[in-house]
């Protein structure tokens, strides 16, 4: 009994050193791809060279949890670095909220006790079907999309009125124009990375 948890205890912190040390990298990676732009939005919000690809990785290689923790952080780090806000408020949305919502995409990830046994994060990656990767993509971005939609129908009302139009639908068409290009450009690398690993693997 003791050895079995003693295992599991070193499983437990293994597991968490990985996630701290792939979540670093995935943070830092992330921010250089931000800075990296096909086009950007003239109240925020952008099109970049895939910059949230590594954190939904790390959320479909560490679960839903760890995606959520690094992807607020990462948020965090993207206000500092390119801080556009109308409130304080519309700070949590945009930002923390906004990116953290990126980790819902490890619901999609493989069970817990399959992932730990695993050390190789991209192994991880390719025991998932590519349907659940791009369905993990999907919910992702639209966690991210939501809170984006909803920081704009409160912050950014004004812009509607002006265009004439009803808020909600001002601020959904306006955050999935450079929403769903960021989609299709990180499903495009990342389901393939996921099958040239599983050949591999």
């Amino acid at each position: 009994m003791t050895t079995h948890t003693n295992q599991q205890t070193t499983t437990q912190m293994r597991e968490s050193i990985l996630a701290t040390a792939a979540g670093g990298m995935a943070i830092a990676l992330s921010s250089v791809l931000s800075l990296i732009r096909v086009f950007e939005m003239p109240q925020g919000g952008s099109v970049t060279a895939a910059s949230m690809l590594p954190i939904l990785f790390v959320a479909l290689a560490l679960g839903p949890a760890w995606g959520m923790g690094i992807g607020a952080v990462y948020g965090l780090l993207q206000f500092i670095i390119q801080p556009y806000a109308a409130h304080w408020a519309s700070v949590v949305l945009d930002y923390p909220l906004a990116f953290g919502l990126l980790g819902l995409a490890g619901f999609m990830a493989r069970p817990i006790q399959e992932r730990m046994a695993e050390r190789n994060l991209l192994h991880r990656l390719s025991a998932i079907r590519w349907t659940n990767i791009l369905l993990a993509v999907v919910v992702g971005m639209a966690g991210r999309t939501l809170a984006h939609v909803i920081s704009g129908v409160v912050f950014y009302g004004s812009y509607a009125a002006e265009a004439g139009q009803n808020p909600w639908i001002y601020s959904l068409t306006y955050n999935l124009s450079y929403m769903i290009p960021e989609a299709i450009i990180t499903l495009i690398v990342l389901v393939p990375l996921a099958v040239v690993f599983r050949k591999k693997g």
